[in-house]
């Protein structure tokens, strides 16, 4: 078995890691490439490029997301430059046709394979094909030459993000609204304003609660203006690119060209998918609309974007009493962590267990994964607060891939939850408000996917999977954060740990659940569109009027006057290009699957043990849908899913 993984690297070593490590593989590969014709088999050929595949990506893994996470900045760049340097060689990689020759000559001979192995074999071949193996020398080095180019400017887009460090001055009556300890965390300039940050904890809460609707107006600008104009050229030479990749490799759109290897294996099932559940959403939308304009009140018609989140915060506090600055009192982050680990470690079997491992920060903190019989099966680590040049967001980051090692014995697999979440300041408790928890707990199942993967190999591990099916554990897991039992489990009130979220909360929350599902879900639908929109264009995309057009009619709200929020929309510059529907189309699954553990009881262990073994487990060992399938024992339906949300 494995050690724990290991994050003490300098710039130097970093530096240097790609020389080495590329020298290692072509070495392994020269001796696959020359075998002759006859001797080849599975062992030396097709099992020694995933292993040797397998293992270069492991050397590279972790030093590639402290590009993400460290918080020094030599250390950041160096990792930037290997993680582009790495990328560029995947493509060179799989475009080399010593490599698909030994492969197509292998898989020629027709050898009889189990259906993992036979699999493995399949999805290798077909990713050098989707990189234009196949093609005529000149179309497969453009493709090849694009795909390089194409690597750096996404990446370029990314830290473009990272390094934003924008701030609004607002004054101490702008803050009228706002929590006490909100105030007490923020930086003040000389001139005595308060600096409200991009980073969610500040945004988030301002655009919630903050009663000023000019400062919101120019707060929500700001954001949406980050890395204006340099990142709207990078997302439109970007589009420009893949069309013309896709074009190269004889698909009608690039949508077409990622959607082929996905479950909904085509843009048109996908359009259908999100315009079918548009129609059923749209009269709840239109009526949750009304409410917040008769809540607004005047003579006004429109609900601008700047008040959305505003009135809709505010109409949970008067039409279900709920004040999420009040609640987050009963989520002290320790308190729901524990809670967490506790409920998670009874469905599933496992025990989380802190750790004296090495990380990468002094507020990481680093556990590990324990069976039933008290043996380690993963390693995991939280980074939940803010800091200078780390990731934005909140994302679990696979940092080695479970998979069988060639002496035979199990990779244990390690992930981390990255976050960006409230922190303690001064005397002030670390609080999460509950979309903060909801949001723990769909990292977490993400989590859950990696540490209990068994899958034999790397290249199907963990959230290896088709890009629409990587959602799902993740959603499943948001819906026991909506059980009334849960949530006595995680909360206790931060000056009384005895004191449970109140009944009366607890069912007000669940009672407003699905308050703003319509437009919620609407506003998903019309990013989904919008990425399709862009990766389906025959011409130059013009991403600005196309979000502006589609904004006002898919999601019923505007886009404000001077806002160019697809500089930040970092999704289809980070592996979401043309799968932005996969979170829609996740859920519908997931919440299938969880109609069972309904059914069941969702600590109902079995059940636990169950999705373990046929959803977690395999990774993309096996076909998702037929996975999904037998979990269920049918095909996997929308009733359940369109039901959780209060439409039918």
């Amino acid at each position: 078995m494995s050690k724990a993984p290991v994050f003490s690297f300098s710039p130097g070593q970093i530096s240097g890691l790609a020389e080495s490590v590329i020298k290692e593989l072509e070495e392994k590969l020269r001796v696959l490439a020359n075998i002759p014709g006859p001797r080849r088999n599975f062992r030396n050929t097709m099992l020694a490029f995933e292993h040797a595949v397998s293992g270069f990506g492991e050397a590279v893994q972790i030093p590639i997301a402290l590009a993400y996470v460290s918080n020094n900045e030599d250390l950041r760049k160096a990792a930037q430059e290997l993680e582009l340097r790495i990328g560029q060689y995947s493509v060179d990689l799989f475009t080399r046709e010593d490599l698909f020759s030994a492969l197509s000559e292998y898989a020629a001979r027709g050898e009889k394979l189990d259906i993992v192995d036979a699999r493995l074999l399949e999805k290798t071949l077909l990713d050098f094909k989707r990189n234009g193996l196949g093609l005529e020398p000149r179309a497969r080095n453009r493709v090849k030459k694009l795909m390089k180019e194409l690597i750096g400017i996404e990446l370029k887009f990314s830290q473009n993000l990272r390094e934003v460090n924008d701030a609004l001055e607002v004054s101490e009556e702008e803050l009228k609204g706002l929590p006490e300890d909100f105030r007490a965390r923020l930086k003040k300039t000389p001139a005595g304003k308060y600096l409200v940050t991009m980073n969610y904890p500040d945004y988030l809460p301002f655009m919630d609660t903050a009663d000023n609707g000019d400062a919101r107006r120019r707060l929500e600008r700001m954001f949406n203006n980050r890395c204006v104009p340099a990142n709207i050229e990078l997302m439109e030479t970007a589009l420009a690119m893949r069309r013309k990749i896709s074009k190269l490799l004889g698909y009608p759109s690039f949508a077409d060209y990622v959607l082929a290897d996905r479950m909904a294996a085509s843009s048109e099932n996908v359009f259908s998918f999100l315009e079918r559940t548009r129609l059923k959403l749209k009269k709840k939308g239109r009526k949750e609309l009304r409410g917040l304009l008769k809540l607004k009140g005047g003579m006004e018609k429109d609900v601008h974007a700047w008040e959305w989140r505003y009135y809709t915060n505010l109409l949970r506090k008067t039409k279900y009493s709920i004040d999420h600055e009040k609640i987050k009192e009963y989520f002290p982050l320790e308190t729901v962590v524990k809670g967490m680990f506790e409920v998670f470690g009874e469905v599933f079997g496992a025990r989380f267990a802190s750790a004296p491992l090495e990380t990468w920060h002094k507020d990481v903190r680093a556990y590990e994964v324990k069976n039933t019989d008290g043996s380690v099966a993963a390693y995991f680590y939280f980074d939940l607060f803010p800091r200078e040049g780390k990731y934005k967001h909140a994302a679990c980051f696979g940092l080695r891939h479970g998979r069988e090692l060639e002496d035979g014995s199990y990779e244990r697999p390690a992930a981390a939850i990255v976050a960006n979440f409230p922190a303690p300041s001064g005397e002030n408790r670390a609080l999460l408000k509950f979309d903060d928890v909801v949001t723990l707990f769909h990292e977490f199942g993400h989590v859950t996917h990696n540490i209990f993967t068994r899958a034999k190999y790397g290249k199907f591990s963990g959230t290896s999977v088709s890009r629409d099916f990587v959602e799902v554990p993740s959603k499943m897991l948001e819906n026991w954060a909506y059980d009334p039992a849960v949530l006595r489990r995680i909360s206790g009130h931060y000056m009384n740990p005895s004191e449970k979220l109140p009944e009366k909360l607890i069912k007000k929350l669940i009672d407003a659940k699905n308050m703003d599902s319509g437009l919620g879900y609407l506003r998903q639908i019309f990013l989904s569109v919008l990425d399709l929109r862009y990766h389906t264009a025959r011409g130059k995309v013009d991403t600005t009027r196309v979000y502006g057009k589609l904004r006002k009619k898919i999601s019923l709200i505007a886009l404000s006057p001077e806002n160019y929020p697809q500089a930040n929309f970092g999704h289809l510059m980070g592996g979401y290009e043309a799968g932005y529907y996969s979170y829609l189309w996740s859920e519908v699954i997931a919440m299938d699957l969880f109609g069972a553990f309904e059914a069941a009881g969702i600590m109902n262990p079995g059940m636990g043990a169950k999705y373990r073994e046929l959803i977690l487990a395999p990774g993309r060992s096996y076909d998702e849908a037929e996975q999904v399938g037998k979990f269920l024992g049918r095909p996997a339906a929308e009733d359940a899913f369109l039901k959780s949300i209060g439409v039918v």
